[in-house]
């Protein structure tokens, strides 16, 4: 159960998906390990978490979530305002990453992603997570 409650951001959002990414696990891990060093620090994998549920909320693959895209794929328009703080109408990955409400939610995962608790998460970890996130959806 404490499982599911962790994952639940990132569960939500998996059920959103409409497409395969384009990107691989390996691909996008090697993205957000910047300095290149097999792992990917509480900040990078929160990144990556996050980047993942963008994906999933960008239903039309413009690079935005507007707010109709939000609502469709479970958020409320409240949560929608507080995250698109340049009132643009729409909200681009960075600007969900340097949210600090959106940071906290997705920063969950990484603590179950870090199965050997060492504060950082390697790729094997990433994929073990992936897995288990996959396998709750189901």
């Amino acid at each position: 159960m404490k499982l599911i409650k962790t994952l639940f951001p990132a569960l939500l959002l998996a059920g959103c998906a409409t497409t395969t990414p384009t990107l691989t696990p390996e691909q996008k891990f090697q993205r957000a390990d910047k300095n290149n060093d097999g792992s990917v620090s509480r900040v990078e994998a929160t990144n990556l978490i996050i980047a993942d549920a963008f994906a999933m909320y960008d239903t039309n693959r413009d690079g935005f979530v507007d707010e109709a895209e939000f609502v469709a794929s479970g958020g409320k328009s409240e949560n929608f305002r507080k995250i698109n703080q340049s009132g643009s109408g729409k909200i681009s990955l960075e600007e969900a990453q340097a949210n600090r409400e959106v940071f906290n939610v997705f920063a969950v995962s990484f603590d179950e992603a870090d199965a050997n608790k060492d504060g950082k998460v390697t790729l094997a970890e990433y994929q073990n997570y992936l897995k288990l996130r996959d396998a709750a959806v189901r």
